[in-house]
Formats: C-alpha cells, structure tokens, sequence
C-alpha cells in the first residue's frame, strides 16, 4: 500500500510540474484546480483500491476462520468421540474381563465339583481297596497258618539205640533201646522205657486218627492235629503180639495230656477207634478223615537217636536226629 501511494504522488507531482511549466506563473488558481481533482481522483482510485484489497483480506480471514472453526469442530469432534471410543473401549474391556473371569470361575466350580466327586469316589474306592486287602491279608495270614499247621512236624518220641549186641561173626543179636515220650516243647513227658528186642529191624506200632483239613486249617482246639496212640514196639523177629505195650487203650496218650483227665471226645476216639476205621459216615460225623494203624520201621545203629514225629494232616515219620559235629 505504502509503494502505491508513493507512486501516486509521485504522478501527481509530476503532472503538478508538467501544469506549471504550461500554464506559468499566472495560471496559479487553474493549476490549484486542476491538481486538486487530479488529486481527488487518485485518492478516490486508491481507496476503492483499499477497500478491494480489504473485502480480499476480509474474505480472506473468513475463509480462514472458517477453516479454522472447522478444523477445530473436527478435532473436537475427534477428540470427544476418540474420548468415548477409549471409554468405550475401556468399558467393555472390563466387561469382557468381568464375563471371562466370571465363565473361568464357574468353569473352575465345575471342575472343583468334578474333582471333589473324582475324590470322594476315589476314597470310596481307597476304603473298599483297604477292606478288601485287611481280609486278604487276614485270608493269607488263615491260609498261611493253614499251610503251616498243615506241615507242622509234632516231635512224639525219642527213640534212643543204647546198645547192640553181636555174636563172634558180627551178626546182631539184640538192641537195647530206650523209648521217651515228649512234650511238645520237647521235654520228656515220663521216665524213658527200656526194651531189649532181637534183632536190629525196629517197629513202632501205632493208632493215628486224621481229621478234616478245614479243622486243621483252623486251628480246631480238639480236632486242629492228628492224633496218635503208641500200641507197641517189636523187631521183625517178632510177632507184634510179642512185642512191647507201650500206651495203653483207655490211657491218655502222653503225647497229649496236659495234666488233666481224657476228654470225652478223646476216650470216644480210642474206644470206638475201630469203628471210625471201618465205618466212613461215623468217622465224618466227627470230622474224622481218616482212622488207621500205622507202623513205622527203622534199621536202627548203634550210638544213633531218632524222632518219631507226627505230621497235623498225616501220619507218622521216624527221621535220625543230627548229631553236632565232633570238634577237633
């Protein structure tokens, strides 16, 4: 604006000048009127001229307000829908939080029920497993006592050779024996009984009554072993009628008594022994398997001791004792 006013002026000075030169000196009023209106005339030109530039300027800054004004309409508007978009956002965050936690808990609820059922189930299972193994531990343990009571070995008798007699040729003539009965820790029961018998071929002579296994197996206070009656002891240079009494029917067995009278059970045993051999019905009514004699041989040396033994389920057995090494 300042070089247009400048260059205007500068017009007007020269046509000022230009006037004065032709007019001279006495034309001053004419010259005054003519620079007047020329100077009105640029004046006039140069306020429309300002006030086309001002309506740009003022165009101008609408336009830019209104930019401006938009500009910031819009970055509200993005802000405040960015504000609750990330409130939003921030909202159903939680919420989907909330439901997931919630879904894993009753997820979880519903595995601890599963578990605690499994659980309880499974002690059910560990208490039925703990019964059922204490009863087999007990049938075991029944049947183990049964197998061993089955097996157990009773030490009747000692059987001692004290002597043996030869002729001149070293045949036998006669053996000098001593018969002990024993108790079942082993002691002697009653004075040994001495025998001189011919001969070096030794039978013992028995009753042996055999009862069902399951008594045996049980441990059957009356029935829980076989029973057995020592008769007699001969040689085989003898009839066994010639041979040695050595319990007497109607006697308790030693290897049996306890320091009281037979029992009726006993005294039914060995008074009717006979029949139970010979009649089966009878012998099962008292749970008896087997009733029988039995006799039991050993070709006897001299210095040697021997058992006599009586198995809980069988018979009889006569075995050499084992005699301890000699130290040197």
């Amino acid at each position: 604006m300042a070089e247009t006013i400048g260059d205007n002026c500068s017009t007007l000075a020269e046509t000022i000048g230009d006037n004065c030169s032709t007019l001279g000196g006495n034309n001053w009023g004419q010259l005054f009127y003519t620079g007047r209106k020329q100077l009105g005339t640029i004046v006039l030109h140069w306020v429309v001229q300002k006030e086309s530039d001002l309506g740009s300027v003022i165009e101008g800054v609408k336009t830019v307000n209104s930019a401006v004004r938009t500009l910031l309409l819009a970055s509200l508007v993005a802000v405040i829908g960015g504000g609750a978009y990330f409130g939003y956002s921030e909202y159903t965050a939680r919420e989907r939080l909330l439901t997931e936690q919630a879904e894993k808990l009753v997820v979880a609820e519903e595995q601890l029920v599963s578990l605690k059922g499994d659980l309880e189930s499974r002690l059910v299972e560990i208490e039925q497993l703990n019964v059922d193994l204490k009863v087999q531990i007990q049938e075991n343990e029944k049947l183990q006592t049964a197998m061993h009571l089955l097996k157990t070995d009773q030490r009747l008798a000692l059987l001692r050779v004290v002597g043996v007699k030869r002729n001149d040729e070293g045949d036998v003539l006669t053996s000098e024996l001593e018969f002990t009965e024993l108790a079942p820790a082993g002691d002697s029961m009653s004075a040994p009984k001495r025998f001189e018998l011919p001969g070096d071929v030794i039978y013992i002579d028995n009753w042996v009554v055999k009862f069902d296994d399951k008594y045996v197996e049980r441990a059957d206070i009356e029935r829980g072993t076989s029973l057995c009656l020592f008769r007699r002891i001969f040689s085989e240079q003898q009839m066994p009628t010639e041979g040695f009494s050595l319990d007497e029917v109607g006697m308790r067995p030693q290897a049996y008594a306890r320091g009281g009278a037979m029992t009726e059970f006993e005294k039914q045993l060995w008074s009717e022994f006979w029949e139970f051999a010979n009649n089966p019905t009878r012998a099962a009514e008292l749970g008896i398997r087997a009733a029988n004699g039995e006799a039991v041989s050993i070709k006897v040396r001299e210095g040697m001791q021997y058992n006599i033994s009586l198995r809980a389920s069988g018979g009889l057995s006569i075995d050499p004792v084992q005699q301890p090494a000699e130290s040197n």
